[in-house]
């Protein structure tokens, strides 16, 4: 045996666990950065699936899907007893199943009963399972194509996506008769009223149905139903503020992403581009309009 055998000191095993450490540390920025750009372009693809869908459901119908579709005043009340206002239409997504391959949950859905969400969580108001169970199980059933896989996945039935309403905000896409988006309640946008061109114009956004307050604290309850639509607005996006902005009020009406630094959308024509947050407000806004005649647009 050789007793002279020679070992590992505690500096240099000391010195060997530093130098690991360090290079983990320089690793995993970069592997946390290519599994973001890994869930960035899967996100991408489903925004573009989204968008041919439309374009597809626009062949068929010679019109892009409503926002939402029902009456102001329809009945029934999600909120509190104070609150009044319709709760349970039926938002775009539902109307585009057939064209994303997913007739069966086209099929599991009655139009003629109310729509259904296990968590509404749109804001104080409501929080909880709201509208028919006759649909719960259409709700339920949400294709993957709705989920980006950036956001953390709170509830299976609230998406990450939603329809482009308006630019400056006055109130309400899914309560007005008319809006200078391309999607609102009972709309039937069709391409030649897009003036300021499809290629100009944004048709969906990025709406992370998990976000984060003004405070950095996140919201647990998820936003954003799949197809169920209330007085809070389900599935629109403004351009009340800027995209991924911080705020607590009327924060389920305006784009958001856990990407780093902004979010994608898809424009009119079907294409996707990437947002940087820190755009131009004016210009942000006059991108939603269809017909606004403005210059600068948004989205590269």
């Amino acid at each position: 045996m050789n007793k002279n055998r020679s070992a590992f000191t505690l500096i240099e095993l000391l010195v060997v666990i530093a130098i690991i450490g360090v290079l983990v540390g320089l690793l995993l920025p970069a592997v946390q950065q290519a599994r973001e750009a890994a869930r960035r372009s899967s996100c991408g693809n489903n925004m573009k699936q989204l968008g041919t869908a439309i374009h597809n459901f626009y062949d068929a119908n010679k019109r892009l899907p409503s926002g939402n579709v029902g009456e102001a005043s329809f009945p029934g009340a999600c909120h509190a007893a104070n609150r009044t206002h319709y709760c349970g239409q039926f938002g775009w997504p539902a109307y585009i199943l057939p064209q994303l391959e997913a007739q069966g949950v086209y099929d599991q859905i009655d139009f003629s009963k109310r729509s259904y969400t296990s968590t509404g969580g749109i804001n104080s108001w409501h929080g909880g399972a709201a509208g028919d169970s006759a649909n719960k199980a259409a709700a339920d059933s949400m294709p993957n194509t709705f989920s980006c896989a950036s956001a953390p996945k709170l509830t299976a039935n609230h998406k990450d996506y939603s329809a482009a309403a308006q630019g400056a905000f006055s109130c309400c896409p899914e309560r007005s008769a008319s809006s200078n988006g391309v999607m609102y309640r009972n709309s039937k946008t069709k391409f030649k009223d897009i003036t300021d061109g499809t290629s100009n114009t944004y048709l969906l956004l990025e709406d992370a149905h998990s976000w984060f307050d003004a405070a950095g604290n996140p919201y647990t309850r998820g936003s954003n139903s799949f197809f169920f639509v209330n007085h809070a607005s389900s599935g629109y996006a403004t351009g009340l503020y800027l995209p991924n902005a911080l705020v607590n009020g009327n924060r389920h009406r305006f784009a958001r992403s856990h990407h780093p630094n902004g979010l994608q959308v898809v424009m009119c024509d079907a294409s996707v581009r990437f947002l940087n947050e820190e755009i131009n407000l004016t210009v942000y806004r006059n991108t939603f309009t269809r017909a606004g005649g403005e210059v600068a647009i948004a989205g590269n």
